[in-house]
């Protein structure tokens, strides 16, 4: 198996040096050197979306998550380019990280941007919206703290309205029962541009976990 270049940079956290791992909780404050809330995006790929975001909203510490070694590389070229301080990047799966090391109840935002459809039945629970998955990223948000997912892939839209649906926790922003009009936050994703001057229809999604009752 090929060795893959170690990457180096400010930007970059290592996992298993975060301080809190040991003890299976992150002090995600310590680790980004800042006392702000957490929001976090799944699967930055190769896309300046997060760092649009976290430009025009700078009053929070933002997480992004990607496997791909290539993808981080570029991801890490774009944010030091930005010069921004607020962005930490680790270069994992989600599955590794939301089980166990973010405390529940302390995301602000989670944003989930084009996932993998994974379209054949075998692979359906390494889907994002899987039943387990988006229970345990909901349990993730804070009360009132958004959801927000968009995709191209009928199917997969459509399946994750039905999830989204079901799931008690999450209140929809939009009509119930059907995607947004159009996102929160307005940034393309180079995919989602690609995809329109397709002529390809990007489905929405804008949720936020419900208050607790008093």
């Amino acid at each position: 198996m090929r060795k893959l270049p170690a990457i180096e940079s400010d930007y970059l956290l290592e996992f298993e040096e975060l301080p809190g791992y040991d003890e299976g909780r992150v002090l995600w404050e310590e680790a980004f050197g800042r006392s702000m809330p957490l929001r976090i995006e799944v699967g930055v790929g190769n896309s300046p979306f997060l760092i649009e975001v976290a430009s025009r909203e700078p009053g929070y510490n933002y997480l992004g998550l990607e496997y791909s070694h290539k993808r981080v590389r570029k991801f890490l070229l774009k944010v030091r380019k930005a010069g921004l301080d607020n962005i930490r990047m680790l270069h994992l799966n989600s599955d590794r990280l939301f089980g166990d090391y973010i405390p529940p109840g302390s995301v602000d935002h989670l944003f989930v941007n084009f996932p993998d459809p994974w379209p054949k039945r075998r692979h359906e629970k390494k889907r994002f919206i899987a039943t387990e998955r988006l229970r345990l990223a909901t349990k993730l948000l804070r009360p009132g703290g958004g959801f927000s997912l968009r995709t191209d892939a009928k199917d997969y839209a459509l399946e994750a309205l039905e999830a989204l649906e079901a799931n008690e926790a999450l209140e929809n922003l939009s009509t119930p029962g059907s995607w947004a009009s159009e996102p929160l936050y307005p940034f393309e994703t180079p995919y989602e541009t690609r995809f329109k001057a397709q002529g390809l229809r990007i489905y929405y999604f804008e949720y936020r976990r419900r208050q607790e009752p008093s």
